[in-house]
């Protein structure tokens, strides 16, 4: 063999190591499958649109911790919007009543991040809600509270009229007109945040809004000003309030083919 083909060979040896590395690597990689349940929970309230499910995830090959899920919604009109997660409720044990029925006790989980291991099937109830209805509604929400910071200041703090003010029209417009549930076909993309590389599969779905759901959802557009008055207003002793009623639906959620 000559010189120069020893120095490749030589070389190519050099960077046995680094595809060693790398093929191990890219294999023992986190896959994380997510796993759904067949339904998925849709409402509008003062939070805007509301997107709530129950979602199991399982992990191979290795721990992973997950900083961040969203949702991409496309309607089949072509408009997108992203929900991100704001909430998540674990199962912690369930307990037989005298009838027999079961209690579930739960957990309201401050949405940080979520751990994921082998060989465990981690199970969570995730309240996702739209980013870019946040966003803006803060803008609104920055004059009411003026508003209200006045009328303290100044000692002359009248719920009525603050609830009837232009800032608080003005955010009760806003609102109802970021109703946009439309009845059609959805697409539902999952992406997972973390700061390891990772694998997702099973992570596309779709779910299909009829005209009458969608009815139904647009009917708490009629309780915004009322939440916003059992949340300021305070209580008189022998004042009775009428709960206030959310409506929701629920699709049937399966998996994108």
């Amino acid at each position: 063999m000559k010189p120069f083909e020893w120095i490749a060979l030589i070389g190519a040896f050099a960077w046995l190591p680094h595809v060693f590395a790398f093929l191990k690597d890219f294999f023992s990689k986190t896959e994380i499958r997510l796993i759904t349940e067949k339904t998925v929970e849709l409402g509008f309230t003062t939070l805007g649109a509301i997107l709530n499910l129950r979602v199991a995830f399982a992990v191979k090959n290795k721990d992973i911790v997950i900083s961040g899920i969203k949702l991409c919604l496309k309607h089949e009109s072509g408009e997108e919007k992203v929900f991100s997660w704001q909430g998540i409720v674990q199962n912690m044990l369930q307990m037989k009543n005298p009838e027999g029925g079961l209690i579930p006790f739960e957990k309201e989980l401050t949405v940080l991040a979520i751990k994921l291991a082998p060989k465990e099937i981690e199970e969570r109830f995730i309240r996702f809600q739209d980013q870019a209805y946040h966003t803006n509604k803060e803008v609104y929400e920055m004059k009411t509270a003026k508003k209200l910071i006045y009328m303290q200041e100044s000692g002359d703090t009248d719920y009525d009229a603050f609830l009837k003010s232009e800032e608080m029209k003005d955010l009760y417009s806003f609102i109802k007109q970021s109703f946009n549930w439309k009845s059609g076909n959805y697409s539902v993309i999952f992406e997972i945040e973390s700061p390891d590389s990772f694998i997702l599969k099973d992570n596309e779905y779709k779910f299909e809004l009829t005209s009458i759901d969608v009815e139904h959802i647009e009917k708490n557009k009629g309780l915004i000003e009322r939440s916003y008055e059992y949340l300021l207003k305070p209580r008189k002793e022998d004042e009775v309030r009428q709960d206030l009623v959310w409506a929701w639906r629920n699709p049937a959620l399966t998996k994108a083919i």
